[in-house]
This record gives structure tokens, sequence and C-alpha cells, in this order.
């Protein structure tokens, strides 16, 4: 399974976890089937790019996404394209897989109001 996970840093499992999805400048794509973790400068909307970061997670192949905040639109165009969206995460990488594995984040059906 592939998961992207939008960060603020790359420092691998150690990288915060970006608390704004729309406006975040990284993607950490994590391969579970071969412990893999690959973070990638995404260069979206909000930084000059021609995609938002929905679009491109859409276009990365990922089988879920986990994020702190995201918004309606977004939400809707990755379940439109069968990503998963779950919400809740927080800290790090690491701990946000963790927090999976726990079973500890939410569907997405409280969606950010954008208001940051």
């Amino acid at each position: 399974m592939k998961i992207c996970i939008p960060v603020t840093e790359e420092r691998g499992m150690d990288s915060e976890v970006s608390e704004h999805f729309g406006k975040t400048p990284l993607f950490a794509f994590y391969d579970d089937e071969i412990n893999e973790l690959e973070i990638i400068k995404i260069g979206g909307r909000h930084s000059g790019g021609g995609l938002t970061p929905a679009e491109i997670a859409v276009n990365s192949d990922a089988d879920i996404l986990i994020c702190a905040n995201i918004g309606s639109k977004a939400i809707n165009l990755l379940r439109t394209h069968g990503v998963d969206v779950l919400m809740g995460a927080r800290g790090t990488v690491a701990e946000t897989l963790n927090m999976l594995k726990r079973g500890e984040l939410t569907g997405a059906t409280n969606p950010c109001k954008g208001r940051h």
C-alpha cells in the first residue's frame, strides 16, 4: 500500500506532518510492502506550480492520504480517484504511521474550513 503524508521538512521518518494540506511543500510517500520512504517536493499551486496538492497525490497513485487537516474539495477529488483519506495525523511521519497501525486516525468527515 502506498501512503501519502504531507510534511513540512525532509528528515525521513522524523519529518513533521504539515498542518495545512493545501499549502504543504512536500509529500512523504511510504510503501508498507517494501518498507520504503521517499520525500518529494511537490511544487503545488501555492508555491507557483500548476496542480493542487490533491491532484499531485492522485497522480502519484497513492492508495491512502493521511493528513492533519484537509478541505472538502480535496477530499472529494481524492475519493473520486480512489484515494482513501484519513485525518488526525500529528507529529512525525513515524508517529503518524504508528497511529495508523493502532487505528487512531479517523475518516475525513469534518473537513477544514480554510481559516488558517
